[in-house]
């Protein structure tokens, strides 16, 4: 895709996912798009609405088909639209041969087939979406369970933007604020008491950014790393198992349950395949003996799995009491072989393994890269939403960390300023407020058509 994509063009796109289904939505965007979506349409019914579409019944004259099709416009007036362009939808049956004999006389009568991303690219450009909530729409396209999509409502939302926006506004203020004192150089410097109270200001920005930068850290997936999360009951062989896996003893494993009050991760190479492994506190009710948080974070933990271990054995407390992401792509792992077998002669759908003795490990190796192999593409397109913004938060914090030093050690306002306006660019290009066409090219290629 590029960037350089002329606004002014009408363009057409299939909303909905491709292919047979009871309803698809064809999508127009642009100077013409109201006039365009109308050659043909006769309305039977009309529903205005004062404060947003005009949607109205009616039949479709299609040129190759035999007769009228019934289908719903919708019209959207720019700027109150989601591209901020005029926009118009038409709602027909679910037909590809249909959308096809659409989408061809859109063209003919002067749209343009859409490009990946360009309906939200337009709206990033009106300024209806700020670059993290562009990205967000992205993340909940590909979202695969609640918690993916909880997360990405969020950013949706501005959960991630706002906090931002507000400190980079402060910033700037701070920044005229040292700025006027070089340009004026015959007024007095900022006080001591001043210099010292900017300085705190500055550290405990950079503090935030750095806790953020953690908590999308801890939210986001390592680029192409697909997490691998163990769940199950207390003393279910879980640790044991991690260790297994990983070649290394990295888990405390002791007889006593709920010894994991944490959750552990390791790199884990599978068939050439780099993937996370996440050790997790077993699960138990609110009130036993594990700590709520340990039970939150194995939560939030199998929430954003990839792919589940779901985790048995004689001595784990039969089946786990508690929620499990039942959403999730899953993997059922008869742990501790040596001790007790499998208890029952059918194992079908089971790895049955033991830590101790090496038995099933290698098979279970196996089926995880199977497992995330069959998973589909769309699935783990979700792997590098974030990291584009845990860099620049990462960076701007740093830059703020320099500049709150500089201040402490009495260094000359411009070398500050310097600092400051590092980390106004970086907070920009996370909100998209500094525009490179790269990036703009990065985020919005991975969209679908019609997006």
């Amino acid at each position: 895709m590029q960037v350089a994509l002329d606004p002014s063009d009408t363009i057409a796109a299939l909303a909905t996912a491709p292919g047979a289904g009871a309803r698809a939505i064809v999508r127009l965007s642009g100077p013409r798009a109201l006039v365009i979506a109308s050659v043909g349409f006769t309305s039977t019914d009309c529903y205005p609405n004062a404060l947003g579409p005009t949607v109205e019944a009616g039949t479709l004259a299609i040129e190759g088909l035999g007769r009228a099709l019934p289908v719903r416009l919708g019209r959207w007036r720019g700027p109150r639209s989601y591209t901020g362009q005029d926009l118009a939808e038409i709602h027909l049956v679910g037909s590809p041969p249909l959308v096809d004999l659409l989408l061809s006389q859109l063209v003919l009568q002067g749209a343009r087939l859409a490009e990946r991303g360009e309906f939200t690219l337009r709206a990033f450009l009106a300024g209806k979406l700020d670059l993290t909530q562009a990205e967000a729409v992205l993340a909940v396209i590909h979202a695969r369970g609640p918690g993916d999509l909880e997360q990405a409502l969020e950013r949706l939302a501005g959960g991630l933007a706002h906090p931002l926006a507000t400190l980079r506004d402060r910033l700037l203020d701070l920044a005229a604020g040292l700025e006027a004192g070089l340009d004026f150089s015959e007024e007095p410097d900022v006080s001591e008491v001043g210099r010292v109270a900017l300085a705190a200001e500055l550290s405990t920005a950079a503090g935030a950014l750095v806790e953020l930068t953690k908590n999308l850290r801890d939210r986001d997936r390592p680029l192409d790393h697909p997490r691998v999360v163990l769940v199950g009951p207390p003393n279910a062989g879980k640790s044991s198992l991690f260790n297994a896996l990983v070649g290394a003893d990295r888990a405390i494993v002791a007889p006593e349950a709920g010894t994991t009050r944490d959750y552990l991760t390791a790199t884990l190479d599978v068939g050439g395949m780099r993937v996370e492994l996440i050790d997790t506190a077993g699960i138990e009710p609110a009130d036993d003996v594990l700590p709520a948080r340990a039970q939150a974070l194995r939560e939030l933990q199998a929430q954003a799995a990839d792919l589940v271990l779901d985790c048995r054995s004689a001595g784990g407390n039969g089946e786990s009491r508690g929620s499990r992401p039942d959403d999730r792509l899953t993997i059922k792992v008869w742990t501790k072989a040596d001790l007790a077998p499998f208890p029952t002669d059918d194992d079908r759908g089971w790895v049955v393994t033991s830590a101790m003795n090496g038995v099933g490990i290698g098979a279970l190796r196996t089926a995880i890269g199977r497992a995330l192999e069959g998973a589909s593409t769309s699935a783990l397109m979700g792997l590098e939403i974030g990291a584009r913004a845990r860099q620049g938060v990462a960076a701007a914090a740093e830059a703020l960390d320099r500049a709150a030093q500089a201040l402490a050690l009495g260094a000359g306002d411009e070398i500050v300023v310097f600092d400051v306006h590092l980390a106004i660019d970086e907070l920009g290009r996370v909100l998209g407020r500094v525009v490179e066409d790269d990036v703009l090219d990065r985020v919005f290629s991975r969209f679908c058509i019609g997006k």
